[in-house]
């Protein structure tokens, strides 16, 4: 991630014009917009990789002493200090990812609901299927995590691959989603979840499954019932996590 930081930074050097006394120039144009979101990832990056390394603050006053003017010598220092994180071990931080992904699942129905609120009824997301929520807590997992991997394969399970709907490797996390509806509510549920716990449980990749049950009508009778009853199917190397919400 940082060598694709350092290479995408260099490519933005190349873009612009520079005059023939090689004095700085400013980033125009799409280059502009570019130029703040590398910046913004860059910063977060390191952040999260080198917590604590003064390195950070010399990048963060570079970006400050600019005042978005994006001058080429900007993007040059900054591109510059991230070689110099290239030689240093990242310093190792201890993410509680059960913290953040039962988080972002606790809050996901204020999200839907914010969503319809746009400023003149402009268009959005409205949460009308399964497909709806693996597309906003899709989105919102990547605030979190830079390998979101959707859909990948599971291993045969009964005869039949099929595909998960989350996975983060790195973390040994996969996430299944399902959205209550008239015709799937909670025996309906709790037998396919069953066969997808016992499906996840053959990956190599997954140690802890987070099962995220959306019920925004309420259509579930007892909702902490199918949470505790497949809660209990976890063993000691493998984690199962049932939300149903809102609840």
């Amino acid at each position: 991630m940082l060598r694709e930081l350092i290479e995408e930074g260099y490519l933005l050097t190349q873009r612009p014009e520079i005059n023939m006394l090689n004095q700085p120039t400013w980033v125009n144009g799409n280059q502009h917009d570019e130029f703040l979101r590398w910046e913004m990832k860059a910063l977060l990056y390191i952040q999260q990789k080198y917590r604590g390394n003064p390195m950070i603050l010399e990048f963060q006053k570079i970006i400050n002493d600019d005042q978005k003017n994006c001058f080429i010598k900007t993007l040059y220092s900054l591109v510059g200090i991230l070689e110099a994180f290239e030689q240093i071990q990242p310093k190792v931080v201890n993410i509680d990812y059960d913290l953040i992904i039962s988080n972002i699942i606790e809050h996901f129905n204020t999200c839907a609901i914010q969503l319809k609120r746009r400023h003149a009824g402009r268009d959005t997301l409205t949460i009308n299927d399964e497909y709806d929520v693996q597309d906003l807590l899709h989105a919102l997992l990547k605030l979190h995590f830079s390998d979101v991997r959707p859909e990948e394969w599971t291993p045969s399970y009964a005869g039949n691959s099929n595909r998960m709907d989350f996975l983060l490797k790195e973390a040994h996390i996969a996430i299944e989603v399902k959205m209550t509806r008239d015709n799937l509510k909670d025996k309906e549920i709790g037998e396919q979840l069953i066969i997808d716990i016992a499906k996840y449980q053959q990956h190599p990749d997954v140690d802890t499954l987070y099962c995220f049950v959306y019920d925004p009508n309420t259509i579930l009778h007892n909702p902490v019932g199918l949470e505790n009853d497949l809660n209990k199917l976890s063993t000691d190397n493998f984690s199962v996590k049932v939300f149903v919400r809102p609840n």
